[in-house]
């Protein structure tokens, strides 16, 4: 981080330090991953190699075309300057809209927590699935979402986000009474009547996996299941 501060290089942390931002909850991870804007791609590639970072391709072909993968003393730090699928762009607004991140004595910044639930929505895949990480992100930030850009910045693809929000609004129905009315009326989300909403929350987060994954319910030291 020093590196590409000193190279002039703005970075966003993403990964399990942005999840970590949002619900409060670390998870043990492999990597650091970063962000930074396309145009910054190659000054903070020569920063990161003058830190003595070596580039991860030697030991584990990857796609170089949107992340390059810095290694060095058992440290694995990845910079995005774009997303695997091409479909978003990591632009200006990320940086406008990050969320200030205090690690010990310095100030960072996250990815937005409306971008940081956008991207997770593509992942869908047979090995992994970020819908679990999306809704954590949802349940943590739902109070202070600004729900007409997240709804903006998904465009066409507003469909995927109706599909989480369905299933957040049935799994937690007291903490989706932040959907606001006019989101809920475009998306025909109901306000669910439940008797007891805690106890119909943990049952029903119960119903997607028995392991505690769901970070709202988890011990304030206990880390995110990876």
């Amino acid at each position: 981080m020093a590196a590409l501060a000193e190279a002039g290089v703005p970075v966003l942390l993403g990964g399990a330090m942005a999840m970590a931002t949002y619900t409060r909850h670390w998870r043990s991870t492999k990597d650091i991953d970063v962000i930074i804007r396309p145009a910054d791609r190659d000054k903070a590639i020569e920063a990161l190699q003058a830190a003595d970072f070596g580039d991860f391709y030697e030991r584990e072909a990857y796609d170089r075309g949107w992340i390059f993968r810095g290694f060095t003393d058992g440290v694995l730090f990845d910079v995005f300057w774009q997303l695997p699928n091409l479909r978003v762009v990591i632009d200006d607004a990320w940086f406008e809209r990050a969320t200030p991140l205090r690690v010990q004595s310095t100030v960072y910044h996250a990815v937005p927590a409306e971008e940081l639930i956008r991207v997770k929505l593509y992942v869908m895949q047979r090995e992994r699935c970020d819908w679990v990480d999306a809704l954590n992100v949802l349940a943590g930030a739902a109070d202070t979402l600004d729900w007409h850009w997240l709804v903006h910045r998904m465009g066409r693809d507003l469909p995927l986000l109706h599909g989480m929000l369905a299933i957040f609004n049935w799994m937690s129905p007291e903490r989706a009474k932040a959907i606001p009315s006019w989101l809920r009326a475009q998306l025909a989300l109901p306000l669910q009547d439940v008797d007891d909403v805690r106890a119909a929350e943990e049952r029903r987060v119960r119903l997607f996996d028995s392991r505690p994954w769901f970070a709202m319910h988890l011990p304030e030291d206990r880390p995110l299941e990876r």
